[in-house]
């Protein structure tokens, strides 16, 4: 037995002899974060009882550390040290799921982290929110090219909630709202993949953090930065309807810097006569590290589509287009300073649009904001910040002869957030928002929850929010019936989650809510004597469920379920879905499976008819050779006859082949 004991110890003493560095992972306040796991290229390590562990690695080198009840955080050792101390932050309290682009290589298991966007084969960042998550929705008329204007779709909603145009589920890129300055609402198109690093989905309010339009729910989009060395990817695909996507990533990752450029082209001639489509994108990024504990960031990016609108079946439309060219830049300062961290944005965005049913506009949003944590003590942490905008625009119809003139909106708030610890295994929250805007004065929306571990793998998460949506510049001055006296939607929502995670193979959730939506903006009337008012309301019930299971080295299964209850269900929204996929590792092949099944939906706002249910199933074939990696997509390979909207079929069986070349 004594020689047993005596060779672990030599074994432990040899392994810390050889190991490279020494890591330890605390908290703010410096205490030890016992299993916290650590993923690096070639392996994955546990931190004992000290939050210690020791690495048969060198430097340079990029890790990921993740532990219960903490945010995950990516470091980079840039160079060799005998001995690093990292200190991760607590986790705010929301129901969201993650979402990465692609799975770095050798960081853990598929349920260990997010869902990968890469292997589905979704084109965009609303596809893969679409395939990836059953209570999201997001419509669509063709193989790609959401559009705008009366005949747009690519609106998105979350549980129910959501509003056409998109204004009811804010997105957000680099920590700051993004959406078209006059409408209100984002442009679906200009979310492509081209430098989308990873994606958070909020489900349920968010109004305490980002203020109106998150509403229903958030789509968090976190731009890409280079790791360390030089880094160069080139992706190009073409398919069925001459469908083609061609991106170019190129950056370098220094000891205390950054800079990285990307490119984009997307198109495609459509299913259907006058459905083109054709998309560019650039982005810049340059960053510097001021110091060990501040870095800063600038980044800049542009845009220009051509989208048609086929029209319905019945209704065909020909030469009928827009045109839309945005750009913008953010500039960002981030700190990690000893009992306290967080950032500060400043940016700006502007557009033209060109339509040809005569609408011309110009519009510009600029603002800033301050997000701060302060680490109280082990049992509480302090957050808050405040953020201040200006947006409009000015707007007129050729045809019509028409000048809507020029609007600008100003709004500013302050929030704080509380995270406190009753015991080990009680947390809570509490937040409050107060916003003023230039049009509807001042409101105040609060938020609170709790998660209570049950058993080491299993909690609860209680939580009750308010949400809010202001008018946007269109409802209030320009069109259709515009009302300068309406007020902002409120939401109430009420929700329970219950997080499973009994072994590292299998993560499963369970979430049943309730949403009191009032104030509802809805069309009054009869044409020509139309107009908007507060005259809507709805009662959301449903509940959610998904699980993610690696059933073997080499075979991961996903699945998840949706069901609705509305009192005032909006037209294409369902009241089931399910996304399911299965995963193979074949070594020299990975092969993805995936599906997505939607009920009935009603077909219009008279809610007389439905729409069919429909199932689409896709296939994604990857093999990788050399630096380069083949890949084959096919979409609906069942060749399924269906229209996510009234009037615009959805294209049958299409696939598009390609490779990414990185070096």
């Amino acid at each position: 037995m004594r020689s047993h004991h005596l060779a672990l110890l030599l074994l432990a003493g040899c392994a810390r002899l050889l190991a490279t560095i020494e890591l330890r992972v605390v908290d703010p306040q410096g205490a030890s974060i016992p299993g916290a796991h650590v993923f690096t290229p070639t392996q994955t390590y546990v931190t004992d009882l000290e939050g210690l562990v020791y690495l048969n690695e060198s430097a340079p080198l990029e890790i990921r550390i993740t532990a219960s009840g903490f945010t995950p955080r990516t470091v980079r050792l840039d160079r060799d040290r005998q001995s690093v101390s990292v200190v991760l932050q607590p986790e705010v309290i929301y129901s969201s799921v993650e979402v990465v682009v692609k799975e770095a290589p050798g960081v853990g298991p598929v349920v260990a982290r997010a869902v990968e966007i890469e292997r589905t084969g979704a084109r965009t960042v609303l596809d893969a929110v679409d395939r990836l998550l059953p209570g999201a929705h997001v419509t669509r008329r063709g193989v790609m090219g959401y559009g705008i204007a009366s005949g747009g779709t690519g609106v998105v909603t979350v549980r129910g909630v959501g509003n056409t145009p998109n204004t009811g589920v804010l997105i957000v890129v680099d920590d700051r709202p993004d959406y078209m300055g006059l409408m209100g609402h984002p442009l679906p198109d200009f979310y492509s993949l081209t430098d989308a690093a990873a994606v958070r989905v909020i489900q349920g309010p968010a109004s305490v953090l980002y203020g109106s339009n998150a509403m229903g729910g958030v789509i968090e989009v976190q731009p890409s930065d280079p790791g360390l060395g030089r880094h160069t990817e080139l992706l190009t695909s073409l398919g069925s309807f001459w469908t083609g996507q061609h991106r170019l990533r190129h950056g370098q990752g220094f000891a205390r810097g950054f800079y990285q450029l990307t490119a984009g082209l997307e198109h495609t001639s459509g299913h259907r006569p006058s459905a083109d489509f054709r998309n560019r994108d650039a982005t810049l990024a340059l960053g510097r590290d001021l110091g060990e504990r501040w870095k800063t960031a600038l980044r800049g990016r542009f845009g220009h589509f051509h989208v048609e609108d086929p029209g319905t079946v019945r209704s065909p439309k020909q030469n009928s287009y827009a045109r839309v060219g945005r750009g913008g830049f953010s500039w960002g300062l981030d700190n990690q300073l000893d009992r306290s961290w967080g950032h500060a944005r400043v940016f700006s965005s502007w557009g033209h649009h060109w339509i040809t049913d005569g609408w011309r506009s110009n519009d510009r949003t600029t603002g800033g904001r301050w997000h701060q944590h302060w680490w109280v003590s082990s049992r509480l942490v302090v957050d808050g910040g405040f953020d201040v905008v200006d947006f409009g625009g000015r707007g007129r119809n050729i045809v019509q002869r028409r000048d809507y003139g020029e609007h600008r909106v100003t709004a500013g708030a302050g929030f704080w957030r509380v995270q406190g610890s009753i015991q080990e295994n009680w947390r809570w929250n509490a937040g409050l928002r107060y916003e003023h805007n230039s049009v509807f004065g001042g409101i105040t929306v609060p938020e609170v929850g709790t998660v209570i571990r049950l058993a080491p793998g299993y909690s609860l998460h209680l939580a009750v929010a308010r949400g809010f949506r202001n008018p946007t510049i269109r409802e209030l001055y320009l069109f259709p019936a515009p009302n300068p006296n309406l007020r902002p939607e409120h939401l109430w929502n009420y929700q329970g989650t219950l997080e499973l995670h009994p072994k590292p193979e299998l993560a499963a959730s369970i979430t049943g809510y309730y949403a009191d939506l009032s104030n509802l903006i809805v069309t009054v009337g009869r044409w020509p004597a139309i107009q908007l008012q507060n005259a809507g309301a709805a009662l959301n019930r449903g509940f959610e469920a998904s699980a993610r299971w690696r059933w073997s080295r080499r075979v991961a299964l996903y699945g998840g379920y949706a069901y609705l209850r509305s009192t005032n269900l909006p037209p294409y929204v369902p009241r089931h879905k399910g996304v399911y996929s299965m995963e193979f590792d074949l070594r020299r092949a990975f092969v993805h499976v995936g599906g997505v099944t939607v009920g009935r939906r009603w077909a219009d706002t008279t809610a007389r008819s439905e729409l069919d249910p429909y199932t689409v199933l896709s296939f994604k074939l990857m093999i990788p050779w050399g630096r380069a990696t083949w890949f084959v997509d096919v979409d609906n390979f069942t060749d399924t006859r269906y229209e996510v909207v009234t009037g615009y079929p959805m294209p049958g069986v299409n696939a598009a082949g390609g490779l990414v070349v990185r070096f």
